[in-house]
């Protein structure tokens, strides 16, 4: 069931009116949420519904055996084991067993690999995400003991399931066994629905069906600035499709009193990878900093072996997006950009506390960083790699002098966007901040407003969610 969807749009009305009304008993809120999580879940698959509450009971009896009678080290052994054999076969097996097919052909072995016609549960990759947190927290004691009803609600909390954010259990778990839950500033909530709405149905979706799909299923028949003009298109489309989900379901997170994760945070002022990261999926990073880079030995053993670490970092970002070769390659792509801002801060050391870098120096550094993220996406967006490749190609063929002067004007524009985006930032800070303060008839009114505008100049249809499928 699509958030946009009539249905969705009525079933959540309905069940908001139930959650506030029926009980003000917190476990009877968390026993309606949890209901109201599954029904979303069993919406897409009654196969999706049983992984979920296979894997919940597991991680609930693991908890428990934490306690008990299981070390430390058995805990996370069998925690590793269930998250790598349910990644695998739902999400990794067809690519692996593709490509051992393909190497055993190379060398002229006739052997058939069964298939395994697996679907792909729903938010499967984020409750494996929530239940590292959720175990590691138990077992180095930062949690309580949560009931199996907190904990069946933590891993399958409908807002973050499909695409995230990736929730903390030290910080969602408390607010789910908080007695005194409220709304959470409603007019904000509101005002970032409208805001993903705009985000998701006018910009990612004009963006995808009039630039980025034509020419990124095609890209050698069109021109070398179409081709340019599509990856800057891709780079706006992704983050307004993606943010705009993240400004959805923290709006519908604080109507039901529930805080998620900050996910973002104005990504293409980053004037590095390294800052990128600390502004794109923003709960991704972290995780991977926290439980894959620094457990490897982070920056402590050297700076070699923090650059591998890195590197395998990266790498895993990018197989976690998907069982595809374009994922490995886009999270290389990130390792070497994070690798060369440390090898340029080893070489010169970074003293901008001192001398912090002029406004043209940063809108320059801000413009190369986003120029680098956009050769990312190429591989990202595109089918395979021999498909991104001839992008480049094509890309590389561009000769200034051939350009008319409609393209001139079409790649000044872009590159224009991107300068004035932090600008862009402090007038949607502004109209949030408006939001919140403005009487509720006068916002409403401009929200309808807005909203009748958005719908007014949208194309058909229902925006899909990037993210849903990783």
């Amino acid at each position: 069931m699509n958030f946009f969807s009539f249905e969705f749009l009525i079933g959540f009305s309905i069940f908001l009116f139930i959650y506030w009304v029926i009980s003000n008993d917190t476990r009877d809120r968390n026993i309606i949420l949890t209901a109201a999580s599954y029904g979303l879940v069993v919406s897409f698959s009654t196969q999706a519904v049983i992984v979920l509450l296979s894997y919940t009971a597991f991680i609930y009896i693991l908890s428990l055996a934490s306690y008990k009678f299981l070390t430390k080290k058995a805990v996370y052994t069998l925690l590793i084991l269930a998250i790598v054999l349910l990644l695998f076969f739902f999400k990794y097996y067809t690519f692996a067993q593709e490509s051992i097919q393909s190497v055993l052909s190379n060398f002229g072995i006739d052997y058939n690999i069964p298939a395994l016609d697996l679907l792909l549960p729903v938010g499967l990759s984020y409750y494996c995400f929530h239940s590292v947190s959720y175990i590691s927290s138990i077992v180095e004691k930062r949690i309580n003991k949560p009931s199996l009803i907190d904990t069946a609600l933590y891993l399958s909390f409908f807002p973050s399931i499909i695409s995230g954010p990736i929730n903390r259990a030290e910080q969602l778990l408390p607010q789910i066994q908080n007695p005194e839950r409220t709304l959470l500033a409603p007019q904000r909530a509101f005002f970032l629905i409208a805001l993903a709405i705009t985000k998701l149905f006018l910009f990612s979706a004009i963006l995808s069906s009039k630039i980025v799909d034509p020419v990124f299923n095609d890209p050698a028949g069109f021109t070398p600035t179409q081709n340019i003009l599509a990856v800057y298109a891709y780079a706006w489309h992704i983050y307004c499709n993606f943010s705009g989900y993240t400004n959805l379901v923290t709006g519908i997170a604080m109507l039901l009193g529930i805080q998620v994760p900050e996910n973002f945070n104005a990504p293409y002022l980053a004037k590095n990878l390294k800052e990128f990261w600390q502004r794109w999926h923003i709960s991704l990073s972290r995780f991977i900093r926290d439980y894959i880079y620094i457990p490897l030995g982070g920056n402590q053993k050297g700076f070699a072996t923090t650059c591998l670490n890195l590197m395998f970092a990266m790498v895993v970002s990018g197989l976690w997006h998907g069982a595809a070769t374009t994922y490995l390659i886009w999270g290389a792509i990130h390792g070497l950009g994070v690798i060369a801002h440390n090898v340029q801060n080893k070489i010169f050391p970074n003293n901008q506390q001192q001398h912090p870098p002029n406004f043209l120096l940063s809108r320059i550094a801000q413009l190369l960083c986003f120029h680098y993220v956009c050769l990312g996406w190429i591989f990202f967006r595109s089918e395979s790699p021999d498909t991104a490749i001839v992008m480049l190609k094509t890309i590389c063929t561009l000769k200034i002098s051939d350009l008319s002067s409609t393209e001139i004007e079409s790649l000044l524009t872009a590159n224009g966007i991107v300068l004035l985006y932090p600008l862009w930032n402090k007038i949607r800070g502004s109209i949030e901040s408006f939001s919140e303060k403005t009487n509720w008839l006068s916002f409403l009114l401009w929200l309808t407003l807005t909203l009748t505008a958005v719908f007014a100049l949208t194309p058909p249809g229902i925006p899909n969610f990037i993210y849903a499928s990783f």
